[in-house]
């Protein structure tokens, strides 16, 4: 009997149309097909396969999330899909507090070990999935009290679906004694710009990212607003209210917004689904979203769009009389994907996306601040090691990865 033919390899195209359906939620998957052989590996690890998966579904998925700590102070990525890093050390970055993330840029602060009125800050940009930092040069905060910051895509009308490599901003904003200043970071010219000054001297939220919608970056900026009691002129109470700074890339203004009637404590900067500035504000057990809109007179102000009860974010599987109502607050808002982060002290995390309406909790992180949303889409880069002579002992290392998944 003659010994049967084997089948024929499947043609190239063929089998990267069938990667390309991969869900972007799921890169564990795309590490198996690159471990399986050296023709499907250069085929996902090449920068033409990544192109094509990312315009392929457009939207990157939330791949984790960054959370810092006060002890010890770390930003620690902390996965939501499939991905596993297999050096655990590459997902976390020491003496670091995450301010934003966008891009697959993560913008770390340098905590310094004194912190004088003199004293520069310093910043990195983190990738978490690659264990990679660029550190920027040092930046004069002028004795700020507060302050905040955001990175930025710097290319005019990118797509932002590959542009981790590409040139960046970074805006950093500080209120100093004299005001409140705005210097920009260009990383094509490595050097930060003048700052432009204005005279509002409040404090800024370090707990809330900024905002990038259109040529403005928008930071919430607190108030507190001292309420005299009938009777007790020298006594009253403190009440905390927001307003928002904008600061405009084009001509360097930087101008104050009022926030909505609505807004407590919690307000969280977002893209609305018109492309303009939105903002999420909770109460009770609510989330509110709103955007500003033209009114019928042309005036500017904040329209209320959507009403969602908190009590649906929480599965079942959740005692709501243990955790409590006003223990679940809205954390932060992943741009570009809808997704909504909220987070309890006690009892986890949990994330909603407002297209699909399904809900889903991330392990392994509790609290209400220091969370900063990971969204990128991640391709196996694997080329290097088939350069290596001795291929299985650079493959042994990555094994570890897939098996961490299962």
């Amino acid at each position: 009997m003659e010994p049967s033919v084997p089948p024929a390899p499947l043609m190239d195209d063929l089998v990267e149309e069938i990667l390309l359906r991969v869900p972007p939620d799921d890169p564990a998957l795309l590490m198996r097909a690159a471990l399986a052989c050296k023709r499907w590996c250069r085929l996902v690890s090449g920068p033409g396969f990544r192109r094509r998966f990312c315009e392929r579904y457009r939207t990157p998925p939330l791949l984790g999330v960054i959370h810092s700590y006060i002890v010890p102070k770390v930003a620690r990525f902390v996965p939501t899909s499939s991905f596993r890093h297999s050096v655990p050390y590459l997902g976390v970055a020491r003496n670091s507090r995450a301010l934003d993330c966008r891009y697959g840029r993560v913008l770390l602060r340098e905590d310094p070990v004194f912190c004088g009125p003199k004293t520069p800050e310093h910043f990195r940009i983190w990738d978490p999935v690659a264990g990679k930092n660029r550190f920027l040069p040092p930046v004069q905060r002028f004795g700020a009290k507060s302050f905040n910051a955001a990175v930025l895509c710097a290319v005019a009308g990118c797509d932002h679906l590959d542009c981790y490599h590409g040139p960046f901003l970074v805006v950093f904003v500080g209120v100093a004694n004299q005001g409140v200043f705005a210097s920009v970071y260009s990383s094509e010219a490595d050097a930060w710009s003048k700052p432009t000054w204005a005279s509002y001297t409040r404090s800024l939220s370090t707990h809330v990212r900024g905002a990038h919608v259109g040529n403005s970056v928008y930071f919430v900026r607190n108030c507190t607003q001292r309420i005299h009691i009938q009777g007790l002129p020298r006594f009253g109470t403190a009440s905390h209210i927001k307003r928002v700074l904008r600061y405009d890339l084009g001509s360097r203004k930087l101008t104050v917004i009022d926030t909505p009637p609505m807004s407590d404590e919690r307000v969280v900067l977002m893209t609305a689904k018109g492309g303009g500035l939105g903002c999420i504000t909770s109460s009770e057990s609510r989330l509110y979203l709103w955007s500003r809109e033209a009114g019928s007179d042309g005036s500017i102000g904040w329209v209320q769009s959507r009403v969602i009860e908190l009590n649906a974010l929480i599965p079942d599987s959740v005692d709501m009389t243990a955790l409590g109502e006003s223990q679940i607050d809205v954390v932060s808002f992943a741009d570009g994907s809808g997704i909504i982060y909220t987070g309890t002290y006690c009892h986890g995390s949990f994330t909603y996306d407002i297209k699909s309406g399904r809900v889903r909790k991330v392990e392994g992180v509790c609290g209400r601040y220091q969370i900063v949303p990971y969204m990128s889409f991640y391709t196996p880069d694997l080329l290097k090691e088939l350069a290596k002579e001795d291929l299985i002992h650079g493959v042994e290392g990555l094994l570890n990865t897939v098996a961490q998944t299962n």
